[in-house]
């Protein structure tokens, strides 16, 4: 029973990356799918390191943890290390927790601006938000940590 599990299985992750193919283009298991990520980070590090001197404002709380997380990220990710998969995962439930810790020790720039009734709303936008990106993550883990392995038995 074991056996045909493992061959199922064997036979589902091909018609999956023979799907990618045929959706995505041949090259699309060669691309990195962080890339996204990465492109999220960049453009966060411009804003952040930029807002005082653009907008006029001092830093933000966040922005002192945004940049070097930002910065560590984009260096693991282009050295092709599986810890910016793990950096990624992590930082999406950090900045959950920090968001709703902020916002209720009260933080002025996450306090709700006049209608206490959005408050719900909000939360409920920033579990589902949260939670599509977690399952975007683990979703994507296989084809990072295989694209990781094909980069590094293509260098040597």
């Amino acid at each position: 029973m074991r056996e045909l599990i493992e061959r199922f299985s064997y036979r589902y992750q091909l018609w999956r990356e023979d799907r990618e193919a045929e959706r995505w283009g041949p090259d699309a298991m060669r691309r990195n799918p962080l890339r996204y990520v990465a492109l999220a980070a960049l453009m966060s590090l411009v804003l952040d390191t930029a807002e005082p001197f653009v907008f006029h404002r001092a830093f933000d709380a966040m922005a002192i943890v945004h940049i070097p997380i930002a910065l560590l990220f984009l260096i693991l990710y282009q050295t092709k290390s599986k810890w910016a998969w793990y950096l990624v995962a992590a930082w999406v439930p950090f900045t959950f927790f920090a968001y709703w810790i902020l916002r209720f020790a009260g933080y002025s720039r996450y306090q709700p601006r006049a209608h206490e009734s959005s408050a719900f709303i909000v939360a409920l936008f920033h579990v589902a938000l949260s939670g599509a990106l977690f399952m975007w993550l683990l979703r994507v883990r296989l084809r990072y940590f295989g694209y990781i392995e094909d980069e590094n038995s293509q260098q040597t």
